[in-house]
């Protein structure tokens, strides 16, 4: 099986988010004991890497596998309707709100009429990549 990854975009915003929550959890290095600011430095820091790091798409034969929080989640492509390119904020798989939203032509596949919303960082590859396996798929331009 030949898989391939695919990494998620991570927008600025939510870098600098990231940092502010960094920042604000040394403040009790101010007033506690420095072994209560460690720990508590040390969790947020463990908890936005697992975030961070743990949320990438994988397409995996005839499988779109997605993970987040470091847990897959496993798709099939040949149900794959519509791609079509959204700026949602709602919360997704993705890392940025740049994102692509895929309609599955089965609602029980999400279990929800919901799209899944996913933001590789080479979208145009991925796209690509995802009609090769389905060229069923209708693809909505950005314009």
């Amino acid at each position: 099986m030949n898989k391939t990854i695919y990494r998620s975009r991570i927008d600025l915003w939510l870098v600098i988010l990231l940092i502010f929550t960094v920042v604000v959890s040394l403040v009790p290095l101010l007033t506690e004991p420095w072994w209560i600011a460690a720990i508590l430095g040390i969790g947020m820091c463990a908890l936005m890497c697992v975030a961070i790091f743990g949320c990438w798409y994988v397409i995996d034969g005839n499988s779109l596998v997605i993970y987040q929080f470091l847990r897959p989640q496993r798709f099939p492509i040949g149900k794959i309707k519509e791609i079509k390119p959204c700026n949602s904020i709602l919360a997704a798989p993705a890392l940025s709100s740049n994102r692509i939203a895929i309609k599955f032509n089965d609602r029980r596949i999400l279990k929800s009429s919901m799209p899944l919303e996913i933001s590789p960082k080479d979208r145009q590859r991925f796209i690509s990549h995802l009609l090769k396996i389905n060229p069923e798929i209708h693809v909505i331009s950005d314009r």
